[in-house]
Parts: C-alpha cells; sequence; structure tokens
C-alpha cells in the first residue's frame, strides 16, 4: 500500500511539472516569443525570398499572348497580302516590283499606324491595369510592345517577300540566289526604315487617344515620302528614306514606275552606298531613341 501510494504520488507530481510547462510554452507563443523546453527549439522565421523583376522576355511573351486573339496580327496578314498577289506574278517573263512600291508607301503606314494603336490600346482601356499587375518594369513593358509591334512589320514584309519569290519562280530569269537575297534585303529595309512609327504611334494612343495613334504618325510618313525630292538628303530622313533607299535593291523609282523609266535618277538614288547604309543606321537609331524616350515618359506617368 505505501509503495502504490508513493507512486500515485510521483504521477501526480510529474503531470503537475508537464502541465507547468505546457502552460510556459502557450504563453510563450501568445507573447509571441520562440518556446523553451526539453524538446523544443527556438523558431527563426525565414526570410521571404526577393521577387525578381520580369524580364523583356517574359513581357514580351505576355504582348504574344495577348494578341493571340486580337485585330494586330490579323491586319499585319490581311494588309500584306493584296499588293503582292495583284503584282508579283511575272507578265510576258518579266516580274514587275510596281506593287511592292505601292505596299511599303501606302500600305505599310497604314498597317502600322493600325498596329501600333490597336496594340497600345489593349491596355489603355484597361486603364493599365494587365501591365501593372504583371510585374514588369514599365519601361520593359513599353519596349515589349514596340518589339512585338517591330515584329509584326518585318512578318508583314517577309510575307510580300514570300509572295514575289514564289513569283519570280514563273519569271524569264526564275529563282536566283542573288535576287533571292536583294528581294530579302529590301524586306528589312521597308521593317527599318518605318519602324519609327512604332513608339509615335504607341505614346500617340496611350497620350491622347486612338485617332491621334493613327492619323498623326500616318500623316508625317505620307508627307515625308512623297515630298523625298524636296529634301535634300532624303535618306536620311526616315519617313523620305522608306520611299528612296528601296530604290537601291529592287528596280523600281519612289514613284512606283520600273527603273528603266529614269534610269538617271534610279541610278542616283542607288549610287552612294554610304548614303544607304547612313540612311538605315539614322532609321535605327529613331527607333532606338523614340522607343527609349517613350518608355522613360511611360514608365514616370504610371508610378505616378
Amino acid at each position: 500500500m505505501a509503495s502504490m501510494c508513493k507512486a500515485i504520488s510521483v504521477s501526480a507530481r510529474g503531470a503537475e511539472d508537464a502541465a507547468r510547462s505546457l502552460g510556459r510554452d502557450g504563453g510563450a507563443r501568445a507573447a509571441g516569443r520562440p518556446e523553451t523546453g526539453t524538446h523544443s527549439t527556438p523558431r527563426v522565421a525565414s526570410a521571404a525570398p526577393r521577387r525578381r523583376p520580369g524580364t523583356l522576355r517574359a513581357a514580351f511573351a505576355a504582348e504574344v499572348l495577348k494578341a493571340r486573339r486580337a485585330a494586330p496580327v490579323r491586319l499585319a496578314v490581311v494588309m500584306a497580302l493584296p499588293m503582292p498577289i495583284l503584282g508579283a506574278m511575272p507578265y510576258a517573263g518579266h516580274q514587275s516590283f510596281s506593287a511592292w512600291n505601292y505596299w511599303y508607301a501606302l500600305f505599310l503606314p497604314v498597317t502600322l499606324a493600325l498596329v501600333s494603336a490597336c496594340v497600345a490600346q489593349a491596355d489603355a482601356r484597361l486603364k493599365m491595369r494587365a501591365l501593372l499587375g504583371q510585374g514588369v518594369p514599365l519601361a520593359r513593358a513599353w519596349w515589349a510592345k514596340a518589339l512585338w509591334c517591330l515584329t509584326l512589320s518585318a512578318g508583314a514584309n517577309l510575307i510580300v517577300f514570300g509572295i514575289y519569290l514564289a513569283g519570280s519562280a514563273f519569271s524569264a530569269q526564275g529563282l536566283t540566289l542573288p535576287g533571292t537575297l536583294t528581294m530579302l534585303a529590301c524586306a528589312a529595309v521597308n521593317t527599318v526604315t518605318a519602324a519609327w512609327m512604332i513608339p509615335v504611334g504607341l505614346f500617340l494612343t496611350t497620350r491622347a487617344g486612338m485617332l491621334a495613334g493613327i492619323f498623326a504618325p500616318l500623316a508625317a510618313q505620307l508627307v515625308g515620302g512623297f515630298a523625298w525630292s524636296l529634301i535634300p538628303l532624303p535618306q536620311l530622313f526616315p519617313p523620305s528614306a522608306s520611299m528612296v533607299l528601296p530604290t537601291s535593291f529592287i528596280p523600281v523609282l519612289p514613284s512606283g514606275e520600273p527603273l528603266a523609266a529614269d534610269t538617271a535618277l534610279g541610278g542616283a538614288l542607288a549610287a552612294n552606298g554610304a548614303l544607304t547604309v547612313g540612311g538605315l543606321a539614322v532609321c535605327a537609331l529613331a527607333f532606338v531613341a523614340l522607343t527609349a524616350a517613350t518608355a522613360a515618359w511611360f514608365s514616370r506617368s504610371e508610378e505616378r
């Protein structure tokens, strides 16, 4: 009996100690202190991992996803088809490039004005909530928009090139490597010389609305393009360069006439290779500078 009473006393004392320990740990938890005890160790809060800002590649991919069911892609494809389909097939074994001239003089500026306005309006309509929720720096997101529009422009020019390349297979000369490379170079020139319209269209659409984003850069391009003869060095002025630089690659005058109609003018426009290279460099720098300036404006305006 005495040993039983002693065992009950030891058990009661152990239960009391356990209850006291639990109460002490519960109070520590309530007070926000680390738990202590025989089997408890202090808990150290782990630092939350830093979230890296979104990359340009991620922002560009987001633009591509947004455009899957939107108008810009369809515009770039549909606008590129009429002129080469009408004019790329040879007649009497001779392939005319007048339709290509109409493409880069009229249809390409209209295409870029519409595409840039649609890309900018897609986010402006939602008050930029989609961009602000991406976790991408706003300047980087703006660059992604400009590069996406430039990609669509390059795609449209490649469609024109592809149709003319297919048509050249039925010409008297047939498919040749120099002819293919020359037409591909002209498609690249068309992309670079008209690229200045993209950041201007994005900026005006975001700042002043869709009508301003469409008609202001379109008017500047058309007026500057058709007034190329009034400018001392049209190769160094992007709107005029888009009209005169292609003559160095395909046999067509800025007026759309074949090169044979005025070989003196065509030779004068194509003779100076340094002006051609300089004009392409100026057009590329204009795109980069305008995109950088408008990206800085966009970042400041949205952060405010």
